[in-house]
């Protein structure tokens, strides 16, 4: 699933450090040229500035002062948030960089060059004594713990430990074992996380021991880490992946990894947790990014979401699109050899070639069961396919190796120059072109018979040449070469060179587009993507920029987007070709090299050279057509079947998720199907009629409706089943009716305490139902052994959606006007927390089973939210 990328705040110069106010509401950047920023954390707009000697560190005190360092001043600024003015300036010596402020805001420990510690009083902002150190200090941070320590990083590898009631070091310092340039302490004090810009981990230590807990791998140089609120998790600036790896801290493993456009090396969380903001170097730019949600793109109007058992796949109805986009939630990472760096997929899709390069083996991958399922020897560096699809032409190791996609056997073989690094097949099938760097030549070999057709053509230059690319129509060759810093045009039909086109920086991969018309030429040492118009054979405008070292490179099949593998971001690069615009970042394994489309353009595969796996990723959902305007979607608890109201053609779809395909002809409901809902033991299908008043029931083991409906009048809109009772909501007539799922009989009479009921739900144990009610803006519990409402929550806008956490202590609740989700706990009728952002408004809600992610249709952002609960 590909997710959206933060927006980006731009400014006038390169940020230095950042820091949130206590209350959330403003964020204070503190940039290189002395400039202290304050932006209004709403909007991020630009509300105040403070003119200041030169860049540092900033720390904000609990009572609305704010201290920052002055390095060459050798003192620390006070400032007064409230009225943006320069309080005072403390002599503190040292070249003072970092700051920490403890617990209730009584001292302010600073970092200084020369060994030490200076400890101010912030009652009268004056330094009460200096901690001598026994190494260099790179860092400091205050325990948020009453009367906790303060931790300083010191001796490159060294966390030391000050007990703030004496003002003296305690104990022996922690060693681990790497370079130390953050460090930050778990709200409950209990544990220190300590970033190495070396060490490629973040280290744990215990606070009660000083031991050194545990080190967790994140994919590159970690520059900065803080702690959500909670405690939950940990966000580590990776500044040459252009990322925030997301840690578990009960885990202690990377959840996730946020992409940014840029190298992240300060980061700020607001106290709510909800969002962060990073200090990015390239380009120097402020960047928000959610710290719980992410979001991709859908079908037109997502209305309604389910979600699989296992959660590896999502239902999202569009209503639309007439259809239900089914999205994949895991991206699949496949171990094949080592050295995997290309990879070709077969027409049919259903297999993916994947070349070893440090085993002289290619993997065949099965799609499908995404499994290895052959190992063909043969040496390679690079692979073409055959159009039809049959064969695969492998080179590398002097040799060119045909292997047949039927019997996943080497075929045939032929010796080609030992630098052969690069080869394309023409559309037609009967030549193959391989590139020789250690010549400068390419040689031209026909497949049928497989043999070399002539004399190599001589490209020129100091050799070097790499990737190859060939017109649709076979009458342009182009090749890239790297140690002349441009492409060379062969003509298809002499086999001469016709053009030298200046490209950027060592050109290493190419990829003509399916029209023909254009080449994109990866520059891996300008940090660039050429494009060039194969009619005219010249570059078309600027260079597009791909920071850390674009490598492979693939166009779809429609030509509008572009996927680029930057080697040293671990990450691919999604372009959009009109605009020339990155779109989108993925994050995959380390040092991606080749990258391929399946056939239908939904899944991408990249190989991963420096972890030996490919990674498959789901670049968009794959949709079932169903009936006209689907509004609901309910699933079998096995994930079998999903059932889909067809609110427009006035039926209900099933769909077969293990083929993705509708089991047989919708079944007839009639009028203005609205809500669906599975009974117990899922052989019965309930389906409220907005248009009947009636709720239809289906027999799912035949797919055929049963006996008369069930009258309950008004305009059914929402609907709810609890072991033997169906609860149906009318938003039109403000009431909710209660039938027994046995006799069909309704039970009692119905609940009219709600003004506009949009949703309703039940909780697990059957005790209580909820009702979201949109006319009060709050949600009704009811007693459904009296079926009268025992509280009300009220709520702080109005609500749409409505669900149940599985143990049935959380209810989440979309707000579509406020664009967020809101949580609230049952048992307090209470809102838990601030709430959730998310996409426009926000309808359908549904929870995974473990109750730790929920997802969220946003109708009219075309866009499903998944957040972390």
């Amino acid at each position: 699933m590909i997710d959206s990328l933060p927006g980006v705040v731009a400014l006038d110069h390169q940020p230095d450090a950042l820091a949130i106010s206590p209350d959330g509401r403003s964020l204070y950047v503190l940039l290189t040229d002395g400039t202290l920023l304050f932006l209004d954390t709403v909007d991020n707009r630009t509300t105040g500035t403070v003119a200041l000697s030169e860049g540092g560190f900033v720390a904000p005190a609990p009572d609305g002062r704010l201290y920052v360092s002055s390095p060459t001043a050798n003192a620390v600024h006070v400032v007064d948030t409230t009225t943006r003015t320069l309080l005072r300036t403390v002599a503190v010596g040292g070249q003072p960089h970092e700051l920490a402020v403890t617990h209730g805001g009584r001292r302010v420990y600073v970092a200084q060059d020369n060994q030490a510690v200076s400890v101010i009083d912030t009652a009268a902002d004056t330094v009460i004594r200096t901690v001598p150190l026994s190494g260099d200090v790179s860092g400091l941070v205050a325990s948020p713990v009453a009367g906790g320590p303060v931790y300083v990083a010191m001796d490159i590898d060294n966390i030391a430990v000050i007990d703030t009631a004496t003002d003296t070091v305690v104990g022996t310092p922690v060693s681990v074992n790497g370079e130390i340039v953050s460090t930050t302490v778990s709200p409950d004090g209990r544990l220190v996380f300590a970033a190495g810009g070396e060490i490629d981990s973040i280290a744990v230590v215990d606070a009660a021991t000083d031991t050194l807990i545990t080190k967790i791998p994140v994919p590159g140089w970690p520059s900065d880490v803080v702690v959500s609120p909670d405690g939950r998790r940990a966000f580590v600036a990776v500044s040459n992946a252009d990322a925030i790896s997301v840690i578990d801290t009960a885990t202690f493993s990377e959840l996730r990894r946020i992409p940014l456009q840029g190298a992240p090396f300060r980061l700020a969380l607001t106290p709510d947790g909800l969002r962060g903001y990073a200090a990015a170097l390239r380009p120097g730019s402020l960047q928000q990014f959610p710290t719980r949600t992410r979001t991709a793109t859908m079908g037109a109007s997502p209305e309604a979401v389910a979600v699989s058992p296992d959660e590896r796949r999502v239902y999202v109805a569009c209503t639309g699109a007439d259809a239900v986009a089914v999205v994949g939630t895991q991206d699949a990472q496949i171990a094949t050899g080592a050295g995997a760096n290309a990879v070709a997929v077969t027409p049919d899709g259903q297999q993916a070639y994947v070349v070893n390069c440090a085993e002289d083996t290619v993997s065949v991958v099965d799609t499908q069961g995404e499994s290895v399922v052959a190992t063909v020897p043969a040496p390679g560096i690079a692979l073409a396919m055959a159009r039809d699809g049959r064969h695969v032409y492998v080179v590398g190791g002097g040799l060119l190796s045909v292997i047949d996609t039927g019997t996943r056997q080497v075929t045939e073989a032929l010796s080609v120059p030992e630098g052969a690094q690069g080869v394309a097949v023409t559309r037609d099938g009967t030549r193959l072109f391989v590139t020789d760097s250690s010549t400068g030549t390419v040689v031209v070999i026909t497949t049928s018979p497989l043999a070399v057709l002539g004399s190599p053509v001589a490209v020129g230059g100091d050799g070097g040449l790499q990737s190859v690319a060939v017109t649709p129509d076979g009458r342009q060759i182009y090749v890239a070469n790297t140690s002349s810093n441009n492409v060379s045009v062969i003509d298809g039909l002499s086999l001469q060179v016709s053009a030298v086109i200046a490209v950027g920086q060592f050109p290493f991969c190419l990829a003509m587009s399916p029209d023909g018309r254009t080449v994109y030429v990866t520059n891996l040492e300008s940090d660039s993507v050429s494009v060039i118009d194969t009619n005219t054979r010249t570059v078309v405008g600027e260079p597009i920029s791909v920071p850390r070292s674009p490598q492979g490179v693939t166009v779809g099949g429609d030509g509008r987007h572009l996927f680029v593998t930057a080697r040293n971001s671990y990450s691919v690069i999604v372009i959009d070709t009109t605009t020339r615009t990155v779109t989108a970042k993925v994050p995959v394994g380390p040092l991606p090299w080749g990258v391929a489309l399946s056939p239908d353009q939904r899944r991408l595969y990249v190989a991963n050279s420096g972890s030996d796996t490919i990674s498959v990723i789901e670049i968009s959902p794959t949709p079932v057509r169903v009936g006209s305007k689907p509004v609901a979607v309910a699933l079998t608890t096995d994930g079998r079947r999903a059932y889909v109201a067809d609110s427009g053609s006035g039926t209900v779809s099933v769909i077969d998720m293990t083929t993705t395909a509708l089991a047989g002809a919708p079944i007839t409901v009639g009028g203005l199907p609205r809500a669906i809902a599975l009974s117990h033991d899922e052989k019965r299908l309930y389906v409220a009629d907005s248009a009947t008043g009636h709720v239809i029931v289906v027999d799912t083991a035949m797919s055929t409706v049963l006996g008369p409906p069930v009258e309950v009048g008004g305009t059914p809109s929402a609907i709810a089943v609890s072991g033997t009772r169906a609860y149906v909501a009318d938003a039109g007539s403000g009431t909710v009716s209660v039938f027994d799922t046995g006799t069909g009989a309704v039970v009692g009479e119905p609940i009219t305490d709600a003004l506009a009921p949009a949703t309703v739900a039940a909780a697990p144990d059957g005790a209580r139902v909820y009702i979201a009610d949109a006319g009060s803006d709050a949600v009704l519990v009811v007693d459904s052994d009296t079926l009268t409402v025992t509280g009300r929550i009220a709520l702080p806008g109005t609500p749409n959606g409505l669900a149940v956490s599985p143990d049935g202590r959380r209810l989440l609740v979309t707000m579509p006007a406020l664009k967020t989700l809101v949580t609230v706990d049952p048992a307090s009728l209470s809102v838990i927390g601030s709430p959730i952002p998310v996409g426009g408004a926000p309808h359908g809600v549904t929870i995974s089973r473990d109750g730790r992610r929920a997802y969220v249709a946003n109708a009219a952002s075309d866009s499903l939210s998944v957040v972390d609960l």
